[in-house]
Parts: C-alpha cells; structure tokens; sequence
C-alpha cells in the first residue's frame, strides 16, 4: 500500500505461519528497490526480524518497522528510532 494516497501497489496471499509474510513482503518489494531514490517499507512489529531488516537494507530499503519491545532482541536500532514518526503513542 502507498502511505501518501493509499493506492495498493501490490498483494499476495499466504499462509499466516510467521515467516511467509515477511518473504511475500521481500518479493513484492525487490523489483521497486532498485531505484536512483530511497523507498521505505511500512511494517507492525511481527516484521522486526533481524533477517528481514538486514535484508531490506542490503536492498536500500528503509524499514519502518514497529519496533517489538516484548522481551525479546530487536533487529530496529537506532536509524529508525531516532525519527519522531516512529514513536509508538503512550496509552491513557
């Protein structure tokens, strides 16, 4: 989905298993990558594996993951963080 006007750019079906998500989401967005400007890939926080962060930048994608703050390592570091959009909103 494009974030500025919300056209779909692209869709797959799946199984819902925890990784083939993420391998759609390398294959929809490998033949956009390879541009002259920087492309960011907007994700929830079931993407923040190391594997699929580390691939999406080989790929000079910026991932805009949701950082998984639950207990265990996360592959979003301080690159992502450090923008404002980034920031999860507190609960009242």
């Amino acid at each position: 989905m494009e974030n500025r006007h919300g056209l779909l750019v692209d869709a797959c079906l799946t199984l819902a298993n925890g990784h083939a998500e993420r391998m759609a989401a390398l294959h929809m967005i490998e033949p956009r990558a390879d541009r002259p400007t920087v492309i960011a890939l907007g994700a929830d926080k079931g993407y923040d594996a190391e594997d699929f962060v580390n691939k999406l930048r080989s790929m000079n994608v910026t991932p805009h993951v949701a950082q998984n703050t639950s207990g265990r390592s996360s592959a979003i570091d301080g690159r992502t963080t450090r923008h404002g959009g980034c920031r999860q909103p507190a609960h009242p």
